[in-house]
């Protein structure tokens, strides 16, 4: 559960106690001891046929992995906090202490957990590493009973992500040639007047399922520097009944890309107190499309 309020745990620990701290248990201890932080940010988007974003939004979270003996207590800061908004936390976070010096100072649960989420504070819209053009008939001009579909997917040359090393940390355009992109999924849900399609792909598979209507792109990793860097999927669909007061699908794309962010929130410190021992620290990026819509 998230809380945005006030913890219970006060700024100085007491000592030997771990009452007020629901969340963590007693007597932990690891013979190696270490935290992995996974910052990950998801872009919801809606994009036009033409390649135009309509609307955007960024969301971001930090998923923590810990397993640190004792009582330790942590306190991570940011190089520029100023890039994310609307913070809400986990329990053991001592809020009062974010709003005074911008800084997560809390005892961690053991294991897995949402350490907090954010807003990425966004002026324009944001624009994915990749593209979508869509060319979709339901209504060929010499057979009515057959539709036709050809989408083009590649990379884009810029876009809003920023990978570490790239400059300044403004929502500017960025070189994307050493980007790679990773899982994506072309999902073309068809409206119920397509009876069955027939779909060839230049790159990956495509599987269509006749009882959902949905057509399911696997591409996989999208490679700028590869001949494989602009994926095609042709195909005709068998239309049966009205296809005139049908809509055009709008199309969902699923992609992640690995130590790139679109907010460029970066960790200057991760310190320990509290304990003797000097724990291992890892921290991951990974930007990741939300709910990805383009219109055909």
């Amino acid at each position: 559960s998230m809380a945005t309020g006030k913890s219970s745990i006060s700024d100085v620990l007491p000592d030997g106690t771990i009452s007020s701290m629901p969340w963590r248990k007693a007597g932990v201890k690891y013979a190696q001891n270490d935290i992995y932080l996974d910052i990950i940010e998801e872009v919801d988007s809606i994009v036009d046929k033409s390649g135009q974003v309509i609307s955007s939004e960024v969301t971001g979270s930090i998923q923590a992995n810990c397993r640190l003996s004792g009582i330790p207590d942590m306190c991570l800061s940011f190089t520029d906090p100023e890039v994310i908004d609307d913070c809400s936390f986990h329990p053991c976070v001592r809020y009062n202490r974010f709003e005074r010096d911008r800084v997560v100072s809390f005892v961690p649960p053991d294991g897995h957990f949402e350490l907090m989420r954010y807003r990425v504070n966004t002026a324009t819209n944001v624009a994915a590493p990749l593209y979508l053009t869509p060319q979709i008939s339901l209504r060929d001009e010499t057979n009515p009973h057959r539709g036709r579909i050809h989408l083009q997917l590649g990379h884009k040359a810029t876009s809003s992500l920023i990978l570490p090393g790239g400059g300044s940390t403004s929502l500017g355009a960025r070189n994307q040639s050493q980007c790679q992109i990773e899982d994506v999924v072309v999902e073309v849900p068809f409206p119920k007047c397509v009876k069955t399609a027939t779909l060839n792909a230049t790159v990956g598979s495509c599987l269509y399922d006749e009882a959902s209507k949905i057509a399911k792109w696997n591409i996989g990793k999208l490679n700028p520097n590869s001949a494989k860097h602009i994926a095609q999927l042709s195909g005709s669909m068998v239309i049966q009944g009205n296809a005139q007061d049908a809509e055009l699908p709008t199309i969902i794309v699923h992609w992640k890309v690995p130590v790139a962010s679109v907010s460029g929130i970066q960790i200057a410190a991760l310190q320990l107190t509290n304990e003797k021992y000097r724990p291992y620290k890892g921290v991951r990026t990974l930007t990741k499309s939300g709910r990805f819509l383009v219109r055909s």
